[in-house]
């Protein structure tokens, strides 16, 4: 007889690492649920960036003086509407191949994105909707940036501690890695894809649960060496991090010029381009300059130097060639959301992240049905936590295509409260249908229908599309709808088994 990967295991270790794995996903459900399906989403980031700007003007390979063009006019245009703090050129080495013109400013949350020309010259208001609304409900759920962080990093180790219990509660699941059951129970047809797709991409699921959960305590962490050897000094905290910046001086000053820093700065590194080009305070004495080197080849993806207006270099965060912490600090996001690589290698490397990002969010919500399931085979079901699930798991994708199509249709609709709003009407058909199946298939008629109407409504907004990859996500979302209009079709995706079937203690 073959042996499980630890056949020492007693049996009570692994029932009550079961038992553990289903409370951690009980409790956390909904939200690693969340935090995956967005995760999954925000790798395309910089594309769905790109399809919410389908008329900018590709630049793939700016020269230095229009990388410096654009970001004086940026500097111009935040003088004349009065935002103070932060002028940012993103160039085509960031992941879209546009230059991108940022000014913000931090203490009023004032800030305007602009698209730039082959000239450097400000041409168009760039729209950043839906993939800013992603974005923060990925990193900090629309809570308050530092509170919704920290929760944040406090569900990446829910996440952790879930996949590793899951591991321990199940003996033969390297084992039976190829072992698929078919034909039977629908239950146990879920339980075996849910373990395998589990084990197929167990690295992935580490790495970034992971970096996951490092990123979303690092406002934690930092804050705790604050107290511990500075006081509770926040800044000189971020120094130990980050490169040495000027005080803080608003007296009127010219511009620095910038052009001469960037060329200097390209010749010590022939191999490199500009990612960002950066100036902080601008028009002020305390202004310094900030640019951001690309490293194609390199985990670490960039590295910042930090100059003052008249060009002294104060410090630099060379993560691709600093110490180790430093590179598995910079490495850190890049290997979060697979933004790393270069060419056809990248775009690879991002179609392998969305499936196995697809696979985790897939393990996360047929977890709790497998638990809903069981209970239904034992004589206990919990009709409520099935329905509730069901409002759960389809709400969502159901909210962010309406969010997408208000933004389209009026940007300044509350993105948030329409969010909030479906998710809570997505309760009503889970739980007003008369089946939990039926108002399941409610919910994914629903979305599959909204996504085909935010397609119409993009195609009919942009009649001029300089960009292709507006066609690709576009084409990506009617593939979704396509799928999930089938699903509705030939059935539910997921099953509660029938009553009486009996089921391994292990799965």
């Amino acid at each position: 007889m073959s042996q499980s990967i630890w056949p020492k295991v007693p049996p009570r270790f692994v029932a009550a690492m079961l038992a553990g794995h289903s409370a951690l996903g009980l409790v956390f459900a909904a939200l690693i649920y969340i935090i995956c399906l967005t995760g999954t989403i925000l790798v395309l980031a910089h594309e769905i960036g790109r399809w919410e700007n389908p008329q900018a003007t590709i630049i793939t390979s700016p020269a230095p003086a229009t990388i410096v063009q654009a970001l004086g006019n940026g500097a111009a245009r935040a003088q004349e509407t009065g935002i103070d703090g932060y002028v940012v050129v993103t160039t085509s080495s960031d992941g879209t191949p546009n230059l991108i013109v940022r000014m913000a400013d931090f203490e009023t949350g004032q800030e305007e994105i602009w698209s730039a020309d082959a000239q450097g010259e400000l041409v168009r208001q760039r729209f950043d909707g839906p993939e800013h609304f992603l974005k923060h409900l990925h990193l900090y759920l629309h809570l308050p940036e530092t509170i919704g962080l920290l929760i944040v990093g406090l569900i990446g180790i829910a996440l952790l501690s879930s996949i590793w219990s899951g591991v321990l509660s199940h003996p033969r699941i390297f084992r039976d890695a190829f072992r698929f059951r078919r034909g039977g129970s629908k239950r146990l047809e879920e339980a075996d894809l849910h373990n395998r797709l589990s084990v197929w991409g167990l690295p992935f699921h580490i790495i970034v649960s992971l970096t996951g959960a490092i990123l979303g305590l690092s406002i934690a962490i930092l804050g705790i060496l604050a107290l511990a050897a500075f006081d509770g000094d926040m800044e000189k905290a971020r120094g130990i991090v980050s490169a040495p910046t000027p005080e803080v001086n608003q007296t009127l000053a010219p511009l620095p010029d910038v052009l001469p820093v960037v060329e200097s700065l390209l010749a010590k590194y022939p191999g490199d381009g500009v990612a960002r080009l950066g100036i902080r305070y601008p028009g002020t004495v305390g202004q310094y300059i900030q640019i951001d080197l690309d490293k194609p080849n390199d985990l670490t993806v960039t590295d910042r130097y930090t100059f003052s207006a008249d060009g002294e270099l104060l410090g630099s965060r060379g993560f691709s060639d600093g110490a180790l912490g430093a590179q598995i600090i910079g490495s850190l996001g890049p290997l979060h959301f697979g933004w790393f690589g270069s060419g056809w290698a990248a775009g690879f490397l991002k179609i392998a992240y969305v499936l196995l990002g697809l696979a985790l969010t897939f393990i996360t919500a047929s977890g709790v049905t497998i638990w809903v399931a069981r209970r239904e085979a034992q004589g206990k079901p919990v009709k409520g936590w099935h329905r509730a699930w069901i409002a759960c798991v389809w709400g969502q994708p159901l909210s962010y295509a309406l969010v997408g199509i208000a933004y389209l249709i009026m940007p300044t609709l509350p993105a948030v409260q329409i969010w909030v709003a479906v998710t809570v009407l997505s309760f009503a058909p889970a739980f007003l249908m008369s089946t939990p199946i039926k108002g399941a298939k409610v919910l994914r008629s629903l979305t599959a229908a909204s996504l085909v109407f935010l397609v119409i409504i993009h195609v009919l907004l942009n009649n001029q599309i300089i960009d292709n990859m507006a066609w690709v996500i576009d084409t990506v979302l009617l593939g979704c709808a396509a799928i999930i209009a089938a699903t509705v079709v030939k059935g539910d995706l997921t099953h509660l088994n029938r009553p009486g079937t009996k089921q391994r203690s292990n799965e």
